[in-house]
């Protein structure tokens, strides 16, 4: 019963918590700044949107590459730990999610 009342994470925010406890994992905490590689792809909607998101994600600062199987990977250097990362990939998804694109989540390539 008391579950009821108690406030869910969001999406977003419990995928970061299970990839922070994998580099947790390796003795990680999530404080240093590393290199961050976040995906997303388009719905078949939101295919048309490709130039709007990635003008998004260039202004943003964000380092693109073309994701094999269509999408985007955008890149940049930050530390993941705390509400703060939180509430900047809620940000990315809820964005992107306007254009008809999903947000896949982020990897720290070689941690």
């Amino acid at each position: 019963m008391f579950g009821l009342f108690r406030k869910r994470k969001a999406p977003n925010q419990a995928r970061n918590d299970a990839l922070r406890a994998e580099l947790a994992a390796r003795g990680d905490d999530g404080t240093g700044v590393r290199r961050v590689v976040h995906r997303a792809t388009p719905s078949p909607a939101g295919d048309i949107n490709a130039t709007v998101v990635q003008d998004f994600l260039a202004i943003k600062g964000f380092q693109l590459t073309e994701a094999e199987g269509g999408g985007f990977a955008f890149a940049e250097d930050r530390a993941v730990a705390g509400e703060d990362f939180d509430v900047h990939t809620d940000e990315l998804d809820k964005a992107l999610a306007g254009w008809r694109w999903r947000y896949e989540g982020w990897s720290c390539p070689g941690v």
